[in-house]
């Protein structure tokens, strides 16, 4: 496999989808002045100069959290946004070996090794505001916290091409179970902030799987919330990830709800309060 190979798809005025090798995503976001890339994907792989034959524009980059897939990357720049809260989830998530045996199980027929990933020193991230604008000149980013999935969840706005980079926050199915994530009732609050803001957006993103969801997928991550906290749930026991969980829904082999709607809530039962 050729650790660099990337392809690049336009889905907007200002918005290009990037994914990796190992089939993960990562956004540019390119204004007139400055350009913005959001997630460096897990680091197998030279992200820095694929963007760099992309545009020549001074380079902002963010990452939406601390997530191997989202920050494996972050070695190849000088300085990288990330919310001071998730540099706990960082400490496994950085890890070369981590990742290697993480893609070899979840990708299969792979033979990675540590030294295929690149490091990822800490020196690197910067903490900034919630609710930070950037400003590419023509384009702006708004970074919206989505606490939840991980203390420092941070999610793109791009509201002049109306698009929100959901990441791993909200996607079908939403992972609430080690120590850094919040209860159930937490990210219910924080997912009606999210939904408070959809007249800002009609295009929602993801990272994996098919990177792009329709617009109910809220409101049934929503409603799973609703149906967890009032032990309405299928509660069907799941092992995902060498984790012990419960799914809101009924799910197929391929993890996907039954019924065929999208959103789902997977969580340990010390989650539901």
């Amino acid at each position: 496999m050729d650790l660099n190979q990337f392809t690049c798809e336009k889905l907007s005025d200002h918005v290009y989808r990037i994914i990796d090798a190992l089939e993960v995503a990562s956004y540019l976001v390119i204004g007139t002045k400055e350009a913005c890339l959001i997630d460096t994907c897990p680091g197998a792989g030279n992200i820095k100069e694929y963007v760099e034959s992309i545009t020549s524009l001074p380079l902002t980059v963010v990452v939406s959290h601390a997530h191997m897939d989202h920050c494996g990357g972050a070695g190849f720049f000088d300085k990288v946004y990330m919310k001071k809260s998730d540099m706990t989830s960082l400490v496994k998530h950085k890890s070369r070996s981590f990742r290697a045996e993480f893609f070899n199980e979840h990708l299969g027929g792979l033979s990675l090794t540590p030294e295929d990933f690149l490091p990822v020193p800490d020196e690197v991230f910067v903490d900034f505001p919630d609710n930070t604008v950037l400003d590419l000149g023509g384009a702006t980013v708004e970074l919206l916290p989505f606490p939840g999935h991980t203390p420092g969840m941070t999610c793109p706005l791009i509201p002049e091409d109306r698009i929100l980079i959901i990441g791993d926050a909200c996607d079908d199915n939403v992972l609430l179970f080690d120590q850094f994530a919040s209860t159930v009732s937490e990210y219910k609050r924080n997912l009606q902030e999210m939904i408070g803001r959809k007249d800002s957006y009609d295009k929602i993103l993801g990272n994996h799987g098919n990177f792009e969801y329709p617009m109910e997928l809220l409101e049934n991550v929503l409603e799973s919330c609703d149906l967890i906290l009032e032990h309405k749930d299928a509660h069907l026991a799941v092992h995902m990830f060498g984790e012990d969980l419960y799914s809101a829904h009924a799910i197929k082999e391929d993890g996907m709800r039954v019924d065929g709607k999208p959103g789902n809530v997977l969580y340990a039962d010390d989650k539901v309060c």
